[in-house]
């Protein structure tokens, strides 16, 4: 009986957010496809050795993940957080310069 009511809490809340923040899950479903829609675009239209090289990539990482007997989480976040720094740097400060008011933002921190 509980759990069925948490369900229905958890349920019901999970609804609520999706109907108050239905114009971002929009806007995010219509760039997800936008992405899928130029990445096919751009897998039809590269040259045969870079195709062959994004799949011999892409062959690599499956191969790598199946072999693998044991996958260490934080290990593969923390290689990843390390890789993608300098990109997260960069979406950072390009999204608080770009997309909010520059001066109240800046102003906070200083």
């Amino acid at each position: 009986m509980k759990n069925q009511r948490k369900k229905y809490k958890i349920k019901s809340a999970i609804a609520t957010h999706i109907i108050n923040n239905k114009k971002e899950y929009i806007i995010m479903l219509l760039l997800f496809i936008i992405g899928i829609f130029l990445g096919v675009l751009f897998i039809n239209n590269v040259k045969e050795e870079q195709f062959n090289n994004i799949s011999d990539y892409i062959n690599n990482f499956v191969d790598k993940i199946k072999n693998a007997d044991t996958i260490n989480t934080a290990n593969l976040i923390k290689s990843s957080m390390l890789e993608n720094f300098l990109l997260v740097l960069a979406l950072w400060f390009f999204g608080t310069t770009v997309i909010r008011n520059t001066n109240s933002f800046w102003f906070d921190y200083i």
